[in-house]
C-alpha cells in the first residue's frame, strides 16, 4: 500500500465497498500523486491497481489538472464547490467524460475523488440530438412534398369539376345528368381530402395560425346548419338547434376554423346516423372581461362508439375499425384536425358514446368580444357538461326493435317515401331511404335482409321496373312479419 494510506488507516479502502462501487474512486495528496484507486477506476483507466498508484493526477486529468501547485489548488477548489464535468485519460491515451466530486479527508492532506462515467449518456444525448435534427429535416421534406402533391392534385380536380359544370348546362338526358352529378360529388370529396391533408401538414409543422377577426356568430351558425340541411332532409333525419341567447352577436376569433370544426363534427354525425336525429347545442359558459367561453355539443343517434374504440378517435389516419372506412370512407384526419384546432382556440374536446346508441361530441373554445364585462359581472352561466347526459336514445332504441310499434310506424313512413322516390326517379333519395329501411329490418330474418339488399341494388342501377317489383315483394314480406302496413 502506498505511503500515506496506512497512516490514514482507512479501513474501508481494503473492504469490498470501494472496489465494488460503480464510481471511480481515487485518493491523492496535495502534490497530485495518486495513493489509491479502486477496481472500477483501474478497469476504466486500463491500469493495474498497483500501477495506478504510481501515476499522478496530471496524467489522468491532462486537460483539467496542470502539473503545478497553482493548478492543483484550482482543480481541488473548483471540484469541491460541486459536481464538475471533466475528461479522464486511459493508459492508451484515449479519454472519456466524467462528473467529478472532490472532498478532503478529515485531518489529513489527502483528497477523495469520486468520478461517474457519463460517456455513454453523452453519446446517447448526441445520438438523440442527431435523430431529432434528422427528424426535423424529414418532416420539412415531408411537408414540402405534401404541399407540392396536394397542389398538383387540386389542379386536375378543379379542371374536371369545371368541365362537368359546363356539360351540365348542355346535357338534357336525366341519366347523363345523374352521372355528372356523381362526378361532381367525387370532385368535392377529393377536394375535402386534399384540404384535410394540407391542414394536417400545417398543424404538424407548427405553421398553422389562428386569425382574430370580428364576425357575426348567429350568421355563422345559420350558414353551418344550412350547409348540412340538404343531407339531413335527404336522410329523413331530425335536426334541432339550440343556441344560448346570452351569446354576443359579434365575436372576435377565427370564423373559418370554428366553422371547420362544426362542419367536421356535423358531417360525421350525419354520415354515421341512419335513423333518428342530429342535434346541435351552443351555450355561453363564462365571460371574463372581454373573453367569452362557448360550449358546443353535437349529439346523434347513430352507430355509436365503444369505450375501447374512443381512445383511437383523435389519432392520425385512424378510424374505429377498417369496416367503417370501407362503408363510410374518409381519411381519418377530420377529428385529428378538429382536436388540434380546438386546442389552438384554448379549448378541449370530449366524446361520450356507446356502441349502437349514438354519440355526443362536445367542445369548448375561447373567443373575444367588444362587449366587455367588469369583474363583478363576469360569471359562469351554466355548467353545460352536466347537460351531456340529460338525453338518451330510448326513442331510437324502440324504433330499431324490429316488429315493435315504433319500428313498424317508421318502416311504413319510409316505405311510402321510398315508392314515391322510385316513381319520381329520385334515385339518390331512394337509395338513401332503402339504406334506412335496411337498418330498420336489421333484426329481422335472413330472407328479409336479402330482399332489402336486392331492392337496394335495383335502386342503385336506377332500374324502375326491377325496383318496383322488389319493393312489392319486400312490402309483402314485411306485412307477413309485422302485420298490416
Amino acid at each position: 500500500m502506498a505511503f500515506g494510506v496506512e497512516r490514514m488507516e482507512f479501513e474501508w479502502i481494503n473492504s469490498r465497498i470501494a472496489d465494488e462501487t460503480i464510481e471511480l474512486v481515487l485518493l491523492f495528496n496535495e502534490k497530485g500523486n495518486i495513493l489509491y484507486g479502486n477496481r472500477t477506476a483501474a478497469s476504466k483507466l486500463e491500469f493495474d491497481q498497483d500501477k495506478l498508484t504510481r501515476c499522478s493526477m496530471s496524467q489522468i486529468f491532462r486537460q483539467d489538472f496542470p502539473d503545478t501547485s497553482e493548478g492543483f489548488l484550482t482543480f481541488v477548489k473548483t471540484c469541491m464547490k460541486g459536481v464538475k464535468e471533466m475528461t479522464m485519460y486511459r493508459s492508451n491515451n484515449s479519454c472519456f467524460s466524467v462528473n467529478v466530486r472532490i472532498q478532503p479527508a478529515e485531518e489529513t492532506d489527502v483528497y477523495l475523488l469520486l468520478a461517474e462515467d457519463i460517456s455513454a449518456q453523452k453519446n446517447l444525448n448526441m445520438r438523440i440530438r442527431e435523430l431529432k435534427e434528422k427528424e426535423g429535416e424529414n418532416n420539412r421534406v415531408k411537408n414540402q412534398f405534401t404541399a407540392n402533391v396536394t397542389h398538383e392534385l387540386r389542379t386536375p380536380v378543379n379542371g374536371i369539376k369545371g368541365h362537368v359544370l359546363e356539360l351540365l348546362e348542355e346535357v338534357e338526358d336525366e341519366g347523363q345528368k345523374r352521372t355528372l352529378d356523381i362526378i361532381l360529388s367525387c370532385c368535392d370529396n377529393m377536394s375535402a381530402i386534399i384540404n384535410d391533408v394540407l391542414d394536417f401538414a400545417k398543424l404538424e409543422s407548427g405553421k398553422f395560425a389562428i386569425e382574430e377577426k370580428e364576425f357575426d356568430f348567429y350568421k355563422m351558425m345559420d350558414k353551418v346548419i344550412a350547409t348540412h340541411s340538404a343531407v339531413v332532409n335527404k336522410k329523413e333525419l331530425h335536426m334541432n338547434v339550440d343556441i344560448d341567447e346570452k351569446i354576443p352577436q359579434l365575436l372576435i376569433g377565427d370564423e373559418l376554423r370554428l366553422t371547420q370544426i362544426l362542419n367536421n363534427l356535423l358531417s360525421n354525425a350525419i354520415k354515421f346516423t341512419t335513423v333518428g336525429y342530429v342535434n346541435v347545442m351552443v351555450g355561453k359558459t363564462r365571460q371574463v372581461n372581454d373573453e367569452v367561453e362557448l360550449f358546443f355539443m353535437v349529439r346523434d343517434s347513430g352507430i355509436g362508439i365503444s369505450p375501447k374504440e374512443q381512445d383511437r378517435l383523435f389519432q392520425s389516419f385512424s378510424q374505429v375499425d377498417a369496416s367503417i372506412t370501407r362503408r363510410f370512407g374518409g381519411t381519418g384526419l377530420g377529428l385529428v384536425i378538429t382536436k388540434q384546432l380546438v386546442e389552438l382556440m384554448n379549448g378541449d374536446i370530449h366524446v361520450d358514446s356507446e356502441k349502437g346508441r349514438g354519440s355526443t361530441f362536445s367542445f369548448s373554445v375561447k373567443l373575444k368580444t367588444n362587449q366587455a364585462m367588469d369583474d363583478k359581472q363576469s360569471q359562469v352561466y351554466v355548467n353545460w357538461a352536466d347537460y351531456v347526459n340529460k338525453e338518451d336514445n330510448k326513442g331510437t332504441d324502440l324504433i330499431m326493435q324490429f316488429g315493435g310499434t315504433e319500428n313498424k310506424e317508421e318502416l311504413k313512413k319510409r316505405m311510402e317515401k321510398l315508392v314515391l322516390s322510385i316513381e319520381l326517379g329520385a334515385w339518390d333519395k331512394a337509395e338513401m331511404l332503402a339504406s334506412t329501411v335496411k337498418t330498420l329490418v336489421e333484426q329481422g330474418d335472413d330472407d328479409l335482409k336479402r330482399q332489402v339488399l336486392r331492392l337496394e341494388m335495383a335502386i342503385r342501377k336506377s332500374n324502375h321496373d326491377k325496383s318496383m317489383d322488389m319493393y312489392e315483394k319486400l312490402k309483402t314480406a314485411l306485412v307477413e312479419r309485422v302485420g298490416e302496413f
